[in-house]
């Protein structure tokens, strides 16, 4: 079986707990009391992290896809499974951790207030690439996500240096804070095998350790580090790709904030769908903010994502 695209990274399990609105001088603290208990208004129980949630976005536009995650040998993870394989997402190659749980994010939401996420990386701080018995060879696209544990240059390493042994083999790099924060020196030969690099604006500023207040700025400093393709999100605003070169630009869609969790990742997905499915960068920006504007609708980061019919029925695709 040959895959348009394998993911690669993280995989949790997102429980979501949303309290009553704060008050106007305490919209910016939130504070639990020792000994006390709080009243939950609602809780979702839903599936993130960044490998799984490309990978169900990828394949709701009908793209072969894989994924290579680490779970625990827990119910967490066997829900995480059998979401994926509802969503048609090929999971032979997921790793199963005998010592380590599958990841949670707990993130605490105040109606009309500002999130707060508290992350247990768990069993995905020992995802490991077995090229040996893996059929990478068989895919046409990579996409790399945030990694954690102590392994994740090696990870990169083994990944990237794929590119040498399989003809056309493209990578899509969304790197994670620890990566970023690492530095561009130490990214910079991952930076140069990049074919699509995907940041925010903030994690673009990271990278480079400066904030430029004009976004084209950012887009080519990024640029000349290597990457063929640079794209940078910038929420509201919407977002810009930079390749050969020329800057293009998409605004936000309106659409009504309900959960921001996956935005990104809705729009990573939609990106890459539409370079693969139209190629052309400028359908395939309007895919990414319109797959992530349907994602903002609903709570869950792989919630209200468009399909490959909404490409046939939607007069704005």
């Amino acid at each position: 079986m040959k895959y348009d695209f394998i993911t690669i990274g993280g995989a949790v399990r997102d429980f979501t707990f949303y309290l009553e609105p704060l008050k106007k001088k305490d919209s910016k603290l939130i504070c639990f009391l020792p000994g006390t208990k709080i009243n939950i208004k609602d809780a979702y129980f839903t599936t993130g992290g960044g490998a799984c949630n490309v990978a169900v976005g990828l394949a709701n536009f009908g793209l072969k896809v894989a994924t290579i995650i680490r779970i625990g040998k827990d119910h967490l993870g066997q829900a995480i499974l059998e979401k994926l394989k509802e969503k048609r997402v090929d999971t032979r190659f997921v790793q199963i951790d005998d010592k380590l749980h599958t990841g949670i994010s707990a993130i605490i939401q105040p109606r009309g207030g500002e999130r707060t996420i508290l992350t247990y990386r768990g069993a995905n701080d020992n995802l490991q690439l077995p090229i040996t018995n893996c059929q990478l060879p068989m895919t046409r696209w990579i996409y790399i996500a945030s990694l954690s544990g102590e392994n994740w240059e090696n990870l990169l390493n083994k990944i990237f240096n794929l590119k040498s042994r399989i003809s056309n083999l493209r990578i899509v790099w969304n790197p994670g804070i620890i990566q970023l924060k690492a530095g561009r020196e130490r990214l910079a030969k991952f930076l140069r095998k990049t074919d699509v690099l995907i940041l925010n604006r903030q994690e673009a500023a990271t990278l480079i350790s400066k904030n430029p207040k004009q976004i084209q700025n950012l887009l080519l400093k990024i640029y000349q580090l290597g990457p063929k393709i640079v794209v940078i999100t910038c929420g509201k605003e919407g977002a810009y790709v930079m390749d050969k070169n020329e800057i293009h630009y998409q605004p936000a869609h309106p659409a009504k904030r309900v959960d921001t969790t996956g935005a990104g990742d809705s729009f990573s997905s939609g990106f890459l769908a539409g370079l693969v499915l139209f190629n052309n960068i400028k359908k395939a920006l309007k895919l990414g903010i319109l797959n992530s504007a349907a994602n903002l609708t609903k709570i869950g980061a792989q919630e209200g994502l468009l399909t490959k019919k909404d490409l046939k029925i939607r007069k704005d695709l």
